[in-house]
């Protein structure tokens, strides 16, 4: 048997207290212990217990412990029951302890996958510019799958998606830079594909997109006359004649530009005898 000497406050942490003990050698400390595992135990002060009986209260008050945590985790925002299972091991907590505190938040109300789907994928929708495969490789990732998933993902509708993607690729449509028109589309296409739209949204934004925006000739012949100068530069020290006018024909051509314009940026260039 051990007695229970003394019981006091720990300085710096309300709510938990120091317990000091003798087992026959004189006293000292035994364990801290919370205040409602305390009240619930029914130690007291001068009390005899087994050491069987401590044990138990060390136990509970560890699993007290790990609960606590995972409210002060929650504290903050809705979580997965995956997200707080990872924080608390990471804490170190007992394995068992972790399980039973996911099943008692879920008991009281403190966790719901499904609800904390659909508010995450809310949020998402409304502040990201993220499409809905991104969304749900997130989810994924929170533990969230099957049912929940696809339940939560229904917010996120076709319409949704094609209205966000279509001002996302106007965005990368209209940009400045001295590409061509088709480039632009094919990274405007990328760009959504990246961010998690799906091809056949990715399409459509950019095929409506277009529809919204004139194509800018001068743009464009700017465009050609700037790469085709580059590739001048790169080719001129090892081709010339009609195998450099080939060279800089391809490459603009892979750069999507359309011959039309091709062909007068070489007439230009001849002329200015950049050739």
């Amino acid at each position: 048997m051990v007695k229970i000497t003394k019981i006091t406050t720990q300085k710096n942490n309300i709510g938990r207290y120091n317990i000091f003990l003798d087992n026959g050698k004189g006293e000292k400390f035994g364990f801290g212990l919370d205040e409602d595992v305390l009240i619930t135990s029914g130690i007291t002060k001068g009390q005899e217990i087994s050491e069987e009986a401590l044990q138990s209260i060390i136990e509970k008050d560890a699993a007290h412990k790990c609960f606590t945590l995972a409210l002060q985790y929650l504290s903050y925002r809705m979580r997965s029951k995956k997200e707080i299972k990872t924080y608390l091991m990471k804490k170190e907590q007992n394995p068992t302890h972790v399980e039973e505190t996911l099943t008692r938040l879920e008991e009281q109300g403190y966790t719901d996958d499904a609800s904390f789907a659909g508010a995450f994928v809310r949020t998402k929708v409304n502040t990201t510019s993220k499409g809905p495969l991104v969304i749900r490789k997130e989810l994924q990732e929170k533990g969230i799958t099957g049912p929940a998933a696809d339940q939560a993902m229904t917010f996120y509708t076709f319409e949704k998606e094609l209205e966000k993607a279509v001002k996302l690729a106007g965005s990368k449509l209209q940009t400045k830079a001295k590409k061509s028109h088709q480039e632009k589309i094919q990274l405007a296409q990328q760009q959504l594909l990246s961010k998690g739209f799906s091809s056949a949204a990715a399409k459509e934004a950019v095929s409506l997109a277009l529809s919204d925006s004139d194509q800018d000739t001068d743009a464009e012949l700017e465009a050609v006359r700037y790469q085709g100068d580059k590739l001048l530069r790169k080719y001129a020290q090892k081709a010339e004649g009609y195998e450099l006018n080939q060279k800089i024909k391809m490459a603009l051509y892979r750069k999507g530009f359309p011959m039309e314009l091709i062909q007068k940026y070489i007439e230009e260039a001849k002329e200015k005898d950049l050739y």
